[in-house]
């Protein structure tokens, strides 16, 4: 599966929802947030994710997130909340909509806490809680995955 030229992805942005995956990664009765580094949700607090690809099946970009984004092979469960997200600016200042799921995940082996970021974020922390400056999409991804 190959990435397309970032010319054609930013066509695309300006005229179609983005379908993306997002994973509530539960351990230790914790769940998994990194701060983005990259836009939209620039230096918010997250779940990690990002879009399906071409031909990959929605619980197959889950795990593909959860190795490439903080490193952890998951055994990826069910979908726990569905969503849109609109943002007024993303990538190359284009406004992004994007169609949302958020999958369980739980590590398929002990997690030490530490994480292995990728490029798109630059913090992380497990929470056992939903944080009131959370973005609300988060907060119902975390709802889902069973945090109150």
């Amino acid at each position: 599966m190959n990435n397309i030229p970032q010319e054609l992805y930013d066509q695309i942005l300006q005229h179609m929802p983005i379908p993306c995956v997002d994973v509530a990664i539960v351990s230790k009765g914790t769940i998994l947030l990194v701060k983005r580094s990259d836009p939209p949700a620039k230096n918010e607090w997250w779940v990690p994710g990002g879009r399906v690809l071409k031909d990959e099946k929605m619980h197959e970009t889950a795990a593909r997130k959860c190795l490439e984004e903080v490193g952890i092979d998951c055994h990826i469960g069910p979908i726990v909340h569905t969503a849109e997200t609109i943002f007024p600016t993303g990538p190359n200042d284009i406004p992004v909509h994007s169609i949302n799921s958020c999958f369980l995940a739980y590590p398929k082996e002990t997690v030490d806490r530490i994480v292995n970021l990728d490029n798109h974020s630059y913090d992380f922390k497990w929470v056992n809680s939903i944080l009131p400056e959370l973005h609300d999409y988060v907060k119902e991804c975390l709802k889902g995955a069973g945090l109150r």
